[in-house]
């Protein structure tokens, strides 16, 4: 124990410096996460919203549903993990190109590309 005490003692600003550096780094990572929508601290919400559309991936079609209610109460707030969804294959991708239009007022139809370019230029209102 004293080996630990002598060693604190001896480097004691150093430590000091190395968790205020620590610390200054992490602000500014979750602060650019923030400002640029970097998902590294996904919200609650955010996790709500991807668990509702893993729902999508269910063979049961109640879960699905379930998911797509789920979906629209979360409203614009799922738009931009929607349009990731757009990549995803299968029922993912369908049930995402249906939830955009109801969540949005938009109607782009399956052009996934048309609702990439439109998320694009105005993704800074979600």
């Amino acid at each position: 124990m004293s080996a630990v005490k002598e060693f604190l003692g001896k480097y004691k600003a150093e430590i000091g410096l190395a968790v205020l550096v620590i610390y200054t780094l992490s602000l500014g990572v979750a602060a650019a996460d923030e400002l640029f929508g970097l998902g590294l601290f996904p919200t609650k919400l955010d996790r709500m919203i991807s668990a509702a559309i893993e729902k999508w991936e269910s063979p049961d079609a109640s879960v699905r549903e379930q998911g797509m209610r789920e979906i629209e109460e979360y409203g614009d707030f799922a738009v931009p993990q929607l349009t990731k969804a757009l990549d995803r294959e299968g029922t993912v991708k369908e049930m995402a190109l249906q939830a955009l239009p109801k969540v949005t007022g938009q109607n782009f139809g399956n052009d996934v590309v048309a609702w990439k370019k439109w998320y694009k230029e105005h993704k800074d209102e979600y």
